[in-house]
């Protein structure tokens, strides 16, 4: 048989074209120096098996979406790609053993033990980065499943809306979830006069300032919160989490003003400075940052997972805001909304500037000059020299349903963050469920859960209280 080139030429071209060069922040995202991943946990009233699990991520899962077919490679170019491949659906899906004829209170435990042991595990390079871990062992719920996927494939905007995509409302399967009607316009865009300008601008310098110090030199104080070890993504984490109905948020939003998000945060604000205090490691001298996440994409509202492809607008598209902890003396007695107010201050001058627009066009020209290890070290530098950092993720308010089984809640974390405590918040359901992650021997997590309970509480009672 005669060698043909024309034929060599033809595969060679159709290899180029399933390679999709990935974006600066998804390169970034996937390398030695940092490497992040999502565990997304889906509490189920019922116990789920592999067969079940298996046949709604070959039928839908793995469909919705290109990446999660595709590994990571390089082009001709050295430049790294998406690129397509078969995908064996149980090489992705893990289902862990515990003790047997152990109480709902004993499984949930050994489900935060496993999800700390996995948190800290990396994702095979040699398949898509994704994994699916079936938890059968029923907690204070049913059974749970584990989705862990890569921050390289996508953000928390753009794996939200997968689970719009694929998974459907309870009352009847036939019927996707229905989008949220919602958008979050920036201060940037309101106020147009000439004074108001010229505070963006100068809000704009501050912020911009403060990332690029705290993503190289500018170090926040060591805390009971933060223990400043080289490595810490690397060591055990515990996790803790509370469900808040969010009626009881619009409650003390009605009395305080701003928005929910200044609430949430005025909660965190008080829980820190509670275990503060409760560590004897309470100082208004300390210097202590939030690393908030913002998503670009939010601006204009939800999309579907098909405008969103359409449009080129999936994968990572987040901005971060460095915001400052109130620190406050432990001799002082504090009103519990004393924190919110002050947060809804804070964020309020904080996204009164044109710092996230100016994100990604920075991103790209870091990504030129240093590459994406450069960019990848700059982003490593801002966790780990920050105190903690905060994301959230708006799901759907109505009840769902995975693979014909009635979901009860979910929660997600990001791991591999270098930090000793992260926050991350979701709305699912009418209930917002707030989640920890500490340094499992550098913060006490029960104390913390504890601290986190009551900060809520005395701000909800202070909030009815007030005339």
């Amino acid at each position: 048989m005669a060698f043909s080139y024309s034929q060599v030429d033809k595969t060679r071209t159709q290899d180029e074209e399933t390679l999709i060069p990935m974006s600066p922040h998804s390169q970034c995202l996937n390398t030695s120096i940092i490497s992040l991943n999502i565990l997304f946990i889906v509490e189920l009233q019922n116990v789920l098996d592999e067969i079940h699990i298996a046949n709604f991520i070959r039928n839908m899962f793995i469909p919705s979406n290109a990446r999660f077919s595709s590994v990571v490679d390089v082009n001709e170019k050295g430049v790294p790609c998406w690129k397509k491949v078969d995908v064996k659906v149980e090489d992705h899906i893990i289902v862990p053993t515990f003790e047997e004829g152990l109480s709902k209170m004993d499984n949930d435990e050994n489900l935060r033990e496993y999800l700390s042991k996995i948190a800290g595990e990396r994702l095979s390079s040699n398949r898509p980065l994704w994994e699916i871990h079936v938890v059968k062992y029923p907690t204070f719920n049913g059974g749970s499943v584990v989705y862990k996927i890569s921050h390289a494939i996508g953000d928390g905007y753009s794996l939200i809306s997968t689970v719009y995509a694929i998974f459907r409302k309870a009352d009847d399967p036939s019927l996707r979830l229905t989008l949220p009607n919602i958008s979050l316009r920036p201060n940037a865009l309101r106020n147009r006069s000439l004074l108001s300008f010229f505070s963006k601008c100068k809000n704009t310098i501050s912020n911009a300032t403060l990332s690029l110090l705290k993503g190289s030199v500018l170090e926040d104080s060591k805390s009971a919160i933060r223990s400043g070890k080289l490595g810490v993504e690397f060591d055990p984490i515990a996790i803790s989490s509370m469900s808040i109905p969010m009626e009881s948020l619009k409650q003390i939003k009605s009395k305080v003003g701003g928005t929910l998000n200044d609430v949430v945060t005025g909660v965190i604000y008080y829980m820190i400075h509670l275990y503060m205090l409760r560590t004897g490691d309470i100082s208004s001298q300390k210097s202590m940052n939030l690393l908030v996440m913002f998503n670009m994409r939010m601006i204009k509202g939800y999309k579907s997972i098909e405008e969103m492809m359409n449009a080129n607008i999936w994968g990572n598209h987040v901005s971060s805001l460095v915001v400052p902890v109130p620190c406050i003396s432990g001799e002082l007695q504090v009103d519990p909304l004393h924190f919110v107010t002050k947060a809804k201050d804070i964020m309020e001058r904080k996204k009164n500037s044109f710092h996230t627009y100016l994100t990604n066009p920075l991103i790209k020209v870091l990504t030129r000059i240093r590459g994406p290890k450069g960019v990848a070290e700059f982003l490593h530098k801002n966790f780990r020299n920050t105190t903690a950092s905060v994301t959230s993720l708006i799901g759907p308010n109505e009840k769902m349903g995975m693979a014909g089984h009635p979901v009860d809640s979910c929660y997600f974390i990001v791991a591999g963050v270098p930090q000793s405590l992260t926050f991350t918040v979701a709305s699912w359901m009418g209930q917002l469920r707030l989640t920890t992650t500490v340094e499992k021997n550098f913060i006490d997590s029960q104390l913390f859960n504890a601290c986190m309970k009551e900060a809520y509480e005395n701000i909800f009672q202070a909030a009815c209280t007030r005339e």
